[in-house]
């Protein structure tokens, strides 16, 4: 039997063009109790497994203001489960996906992971949202598998049963971090920086690594810093004339897309002096036709759309035979998190899937790299580290240019409980 990491991805690119059918498709052998998922019976299921289904439960902020952010993740972790089901990755088992709605908050996020393991009885978790921290405790606890995108939350580098698609987090992400954004601010010329976050603590987190980077980077210095901006906020005008009274010729933010793109338009109606503004999120092509994007800079941690990687080509048919937005980073972002926890059911035999197996099992992959979308990763390896490298693409004159001929921008500083540490360009090179 093939796998996604045996089958041409052209053959499943193909199979979802011509017709993507609902997550619980059941084949006529299947309904006729022909098949018991490869186990003849003798497969004693966990959870959430039966002989023709795995139910898997989603977690994402599918209201409320972070909905913006990350409620079209759901789009792309459902199209990814459906190629599988398609294709017959997992054997005589389709995916059921049920979805739990976190609003983004940490109370709300444990109650919709309570939800989805003791009442929907799902055999894992796949999971977009910046409230993950409120569950990660009780998930690691009942050994559920759980893979996504961590967007800075602490628990994807200290629960082994935790795995984002390529990267995690260091285990105390307030004390160990790279350098990166600060020399890529150097690399860029700029001198006087200015630094926007939430006050949700992934966010406020990460403009504390920047500024701390900057502080230790000769040649840079941070002019302004606020992280008391709310989910809900989009009036910028005040911060603009602040940032714009600093003299900063550099903006860093760890908003979302909508409050990124409030704020640069306000910089620009208060003719700032900010010249490199530099988003960690809002990769999508509709922000194009947003008033004063020219010039932004966005990081990722896939390849580019532009560069058509084959993980690209195959999200783009499945997202357009499903009628969805394909140009965006947080469905992308679901369709890679949904592929890692493909990877995990194989990992753990798709026969007899266990949970059990699938944290152990996926813990030793290596060179996972999605079908191309990143560079290979071993799960072992990245497990509670910072990442080195990302790419970036750049605004030009109305559409994304990719930076560095295509290839990532790595850091070789590491700061580790306040002290800076060298790296072998070869190591951080990898990842």
């Amino acid at each position: 039997m093939q796998t996604s990491r045996t089958r041409s991805w052209f053959v499943r690119l193909v199979a979802v063009a011509l017709v993507v059918a609902p997550l619980t498709v059941v084949t006529g052998a299947q309904a006729a109790g022909a098949s018991t998922g490869g186990g003849g019976g003798a497969c004693k299921n966990d959870p959430g497994v039966s002989a023709d289904t795995i139910k898997v439960g989603v977690i994402a902020p599918t209201s409320g203001p972070q909905a913006q952010s990350f409620g079209a993740a759901v789009d792309g972790i459902q199209a990814r489960f459906d190629v599988a089901n398609e294709t017959g990755e997992l054997g005589d088992r389709t995916v059921e996906v049920v979805v739990a709605d976190d609003v983004g908050e940490t109370a709300r996020n444990l109650t919709a992971a309570q939800q989805l393991v003791e009442q929907d009885d799902v055999f894992g978790i796949v999971e977009l949202s910046s409230a993950a921290d409120g569950s990660a405790q009780y998930l690691n606890s009942q050994k559920i598998p759980v893979t996504g995108w961590h967007v800075g939350v602490a628990a994807w580098g200290k629960y082994k049963n935790m795995f984002g698609w390529r990267n995690t987090q260091p285990k105390d992400p307030a004390e160990t971090f790279v350098t990166r954004q600060a020399d890529l601010l150097k690399e860029l010329g700029n001198e006087k920086v200015a630094l926007v976050g939430t006050n949700i603590q992934a966010s406020a987190t990460f403009v504390d690594q920047i500024a701390e980077s900057i502080e230790k980077t000769k040649g840079l210095e941070v002019v302004y810093s606020t992280t008391d901006v709310t989910p809900a906020d989009r009036e910028f005008t005040g911060i603009a004339q602040a940032i714009k009274d600093s003299g900063a010729d550099a903006l860093y933010t760890g908003m979302d897309l909508t409050q990124n793109a409030a704020l640069n338009a306000a910089l620009k109606q208060a003719d700032s002096d900010v010249r490199t503004v530099i988003l960690p999120g809002g990769y999508d092509d509709r922000v194009l036709g947003l008033d004063g994007m020219d010039g932004v800079l966005f990081g990722l941690e896939f390849k580019p759309f532009e560069l058509e990687p084959p993980a690209f080509l195959e999200y783009k048919a499945a997202m357009e035979a499903a009628d969805k937005h394909v140009a965006g980073q947080v469905p992308y972002n679901g369709w890679l998190s949904a592929d890692a926890f493909v990877r995990g059911i194989e990992a753990a035999g798709v026969d007899c899937p266990k949970r059990a197996a699938f944290i152990k099992n996926l813990r030793k992959v290596k060179a996972y790299d999605a079908n191309g979308a990143f560079q290979p990763v071993d799960f072992k390896d990245i497990f509670g580290r910072p990442f080195y490298c990302v790419y970036y693409v750049q605004v030009v004159n109305g559409a994304f240019e990719p930076q560095f001929d295509g290839e990532p921008f790595c850091t070789t500083r590491v700061i580790d409980h306040g002290k800076v540490k060298k790296l072998d360009p070869a190591v951080a090179a990898k990842g």
